[in-house]
């Protein structure tokens, strides 16, 4: 009964922020119509990574902020700000939670057209959902439509 309450909320919460900011209807695994090669290629992780140099996530008031990792980022800029899943591995190498090295690989190779300038860190602990939805996913779509995104990679904590 409290999960199907906690669906509804979200689903109001939702409605409000895309009659708010707009949406498009976009299958979420909609592959885009250009070839791999040509892919702007963008990545959001929600393992409370973000640069060494900022401050840490506020993990117990469930953080919504979003943090902009550049692109050509490399572990030992990163570090990991979360206590709700264990980042032991995170912290030993960020490529687990975050595969910078693997997406600048896939660049130089080929395989993937560019990354677009800009990764996103957060975090996966956020009660206030409204918060979410209301502040950082509209500062999220914004950055994604000014680099240009074709698609996103998504990865938990």
């Amino acid at each position: 009964m409290i999960s199907k309450i906690k669906d509804l909320i979200f689903q109001k919460i939702a409605k409000r922020s895309i009659k708010k900011h707009g949406s498009e209807v976009v299958d979420p695994l909609q592959q885009p119509k250009k070839p791999m090669n040509e892919w702007r290629v963008a990545f959001l992780t929600t393992a409370g990574i973000h640069l060494k140099e900022e401050a840490p996530f506020d993990v117990e008031a469930g953080d919504w902020s979003v943090r902009y990792i550049p692109s050509t980022s490399v572990h030992d800029d990163l570090t990991v700000s979360h206590t709700h899943y264990d980042t032991k591995a995170a912290e030993e190498d960020v490529n687990t939670v975050l595969p910078v090295k693997a997406l600048q690989e896939l660049e130089k190779e080929g395989t993937i057209g560019s990354l677009t300038p800009t990764f996103f860190g957060m975090m996966g602990y956020i009660p206030r959902v409204d918060k979410l939805m209301n502040e950082s996913v509209p500062l999220i779509i914004k950055r994604l439509k000014e680099e240009h995104a074709d698609v996103v990679l998504l990865s938990p904590g």
